[in-house]
């Protein structure tokens, strides 16, 4: 098995990069493995203008003949160097993309006092855009690798990544390829079927504004929404109906009867319950909400009024509200019934005892919002 060490700086500017190379090498071979090294500064490789050169040739040969890539620069102005980025513009072409593909990678930075980090992601993000695996990084700065000839600990730091980088080679380790960097493929080589994902997907009709607004508009239902509600009212008519009269009480009352009959407390009327809404008010459930509640109410208590919700404070008064957002219509018993808690506001609803216009999700809230009285 053969590694290339593919070196991209100048010797008298390596910030320290030669001898943390030397000692990755000395690692590969005592692990009994063949080092090959290449020296991008003396290479003499012209800029990339999209035509392939001799010397890349022979440097791309040397990687496809290797089992793994060490690559190794400095870090100026936190990118790799210019010698090592022209390199790798080289492999954007079809004749070279090829060469890391499911190939292990070390990459190696040194760096004068910082930008380490970032030319290592970089170089990382490039292996992976040309298929191949970034299996171990070290990141280095001048101020560590000065001392690296006599660093006991640092040198073992470099050579235990060196030997889990050997480790992955040996073991034909795997690793998932985000789909974005998982390799070009030239338009030759593409199937039909890869050249349509290419094509631009059929753009959906765009429908205006008012067209939406008019579909979700509670107040216009269609002729098959209104036979869906009457067969609900049906079906939870049916449901809650009144039980068979066969049913008798658990216990029967006591056989004496008080001598003194109690007051009976007078009933209140179904607008003055109404009007005493604010009373039942819970304003730690309203979570800033604001909202106008028009109450029509008919059959043999019929009037109107409104409830006005801001935040904590809650209000009634008579008549028609301007710009309600929400009106429920209800017969006087059926609402009674409401206020009384013996049916929930979307109980009600549902068996088709009230009806609602406007923002159906303030009826949700209701019952919620007012702690009515249980009877």
């Amino acid at each position: 098995m053969k590694i290339i060490l593919i070196n991209g700086n100048m010797p008298h500017y390596d910030h320290g990069v030669g001898k943390a190379l030397a000692v990755i090498r000395d690692t590969l071979t005592e692990l009994g493995e063949e080092v090959d090294e290449v020296n991008l500064g003396f290479s003499q490789l012209p800029y990339y203008d999209g035509i392939k050169a001799q010397a890349t040739d022979d440097i791309i040969l040397r990687v496809r003949e290797s089992s793994g890539v060490v690559l190794a620069c400095t870090a100026q102005l936190y990118a790799p160097t210019a010698i090592m980025q022209t390199f790798l513009e080289y492999l954007e072409l079809d004749e070279y993309n090829d060469a890391f593909r499911g190939k292990h990678c070390f990459l190696l930075v040194a760096s004068l006092e910082g930008g380490e980090r970032t030319a290592l992601e970089y170089l990382g993000r490039v292996v992976q855009h040309l298929g191949g695996y970034d299996s171990a990084r070290a990141g280095l700065q001048e101020i560590h690798t000065r001392g690296l000839e006599t660093d006991a600990e640092l040198r073992g730091i470099i050579e235990k990544e060196t030997e889990d980088f050997y480790r992955a080679l040996r073991q034909n380790r795997k690793y998932i390829i985000p789909r974005d960097f998982a390799g070009r493929t030239s338009l030759s080589q593409m199937t039909v079927a890869d050249v349509a994902l290419l094509q631009p997907s059929e753009r959906k009709e765009k429908v205006p504004g008012a067209e939406v607004y008019k579909r979700l508009n509670l107040d216009a239902f269609t002729e098959q929404q209104e036979r869906d509600i009457e067969e609900l009212a049906r079906l939870f008519s049916e449901k809650y109906a009144t039980a068979p009269e066969d049913d008798a009480p658990l216990f029967s009352p006591e056989p004496s009867a008080p001598r003194v009959k109690p007051l009976k407390p007078r009933e209140r009327s179904v607008k003055q319950l109404t009007q005493s809404l604010p009373h039942y008010y819970q304003p730690q459930l309203a979570n800033g909400l604001t909202a106008v509640i028009q109450l029509n109410i008919t059959g043999t208590e019929a009037f109107e009024g409104y409830v006005t919700i801001a935040n904590k404070e809650c209000d009634y008064a008579e008549g028609a509200a301007d710009t309600p957002d929400i009106t429920i219509i209800a017969d006087s018993a059926i609402w009674l019934d409401v206020l009384k808690q013996r049916y929930t506001a979307q109980k009600a609803f549902m068996i088709g005892g009230l009806k609602v216009r406007g923002n159906f999700v303030l009826l949700t809230k209701f019952d919620t919002l007012f702690k009515l009285e249980v009877s």
